[in-house]
């Protein structure tokens, strides 16, 4: 049985994205149509889960699953020791400062992000090519989103991933980019059947039922919202468990009661599915006072407490997973100084 509702702006199927902030909508400001019934609905959570209609179709073309990739950050994931960190996007400006942050990082897996504020940057999955191109020592993860693409795009953008030997996809909605820009916000799929279209590409099933060889393929990575309450993300944590997740990773933390909550929801998913799913908690670097209400804005809490005891905290889950770091930065100098500040912190920590 599958519910739909036919008033969210994103036109999804099985619940709110990431961006319905405390119940409030990210496009219009109206109470998101999801987060109430998510929780109202006496049914398991994956009997809400529906399907793209080709999608149906073309699981029924899947021989078996391909041989996921191995890996340093896999392994070290298994261990709750996982270090990755986010590529800085923003401050690179020609091959030489791309080579000269690559010179330098030291971390299991490197994840090139999608602009959270939706203006035009480097394509995701074209810079993580790059970086496999160039000899990068860390795996790559690129991040996907269903924003602005339709289920054609999206297959090609995993195909890529598949083909030039990336560790992990992360997979999301996608924020709507009409927010910063006068565009048509495309949303033809979300989260939880963008990870089921990813794991039938990585299985050598192509749209419109196209089989290609696949001899190994990326870890697909879904993502967690610690701000939402814990029985709302729980559920939306099934499902993409459901569709085929096998690592979640969080957005922004940067207080103690979110790292809490992410206790919560997990202890809700194994109870309801028994499984247990590896979670990266992402925190930002430095996390000072002036950050704050610029977090606050974006729907992200905070609290009193500093990098360092966040981390602690993070460690203090004793699960499997790790931390993704994410450095503030203006320019490339700022941001080479921070992480010569900040990588053996972490390094104490996680080891």
């Amino acid at each position: 049985m599958a519910i739909r509702v036919y008033s969210c702006p994103k036109r999804l199927l099985n619940g709110p994205c990431g961006g319905a902030l405390e119940g409030a909508c990210e496009v219009d400001g109206r109470h998101c149509p999801w987060t109430g019934l998510i929780e109202r609905v006496p049914l398991e959570p994956w009997m809400l889960f529906e399907e793209h209609p080709l999608l149906a179709e073309l699981e029924g073309l899947v021989e078996s699953d391909s041989v996921p990739r191995s890996s340093a950050f896999w392994r070290k994931l298994t261990r709750g020791k996982a270090f990755t960190v986010e590529f800085p996007v923003k401050v690179v400006r020609s091959s030489e400062d791309l080579l000269r942050v690559l010179r330098t990082l030291e971390a299991d897996l490197v994840t090139v992000p999608d602009n959270p504020l939706g203006y035009p940057h480097f394509d995701p999955v074209a810079f993580a090519t790059r970086l496999k191109d160039v000899g990068v020592r860390a795996g790559v993860m690129p991040h996907v989103t269903a924003k602005d693409r339709n289920l054609s795009a999206l297959a090609s953008e995993l195909r890529t991933a598949q083909l030039f030997g990336f560790e992990a996809v992360l997979l999301t909605t996608g924020d709507w980019p009409g927010l910063s820009m006068p565009s048509r916000p495309v949303f033809d799929l979300d989260s939880p059947n963008l990870l089921r279209l990813a794991r039938l590409v990585f299985a050598g099933v192509m749209p419109p039922g196209q089989r290609v060889q696949v001899e190994s393929r990326p870890r697909v990575a879904g993502t967690m919202n610690p701000h939402y309450r814990p029985g709302v993300e729980a559920r939306r944590t099934i499902r993409k468990i459901v569709a085929g997740a096998e690592v979640l990773f969080t957005q922004v933390v940067a207080r103690r009661e979110s790292v809490l909550s992410i206790r919560e929801v997990l202890m809700e998913v194994e109870e309801k599915t028994r499984a247990e799913v590896p979670v990266v908690v992402s925190l930002l670097y430095p996390l000072g006072d002036e950050l704050k209400p610029f977090l606050e804005r974006m729907g992200i809490p905070t609290g009193d407490e500093g990098f360092g005891e966040l981390l602690e905290e993070v460690k203090s889950l004793d699960a499997k997973g790790g931390v993704n770091l994410i450095l503030l930065a203006e320019t490339l100098g700022e941001w080479l100084s921070l992480w010569e500040e900040v990588k053996e912190l972490v390094r104490e920590v996680f080891g």
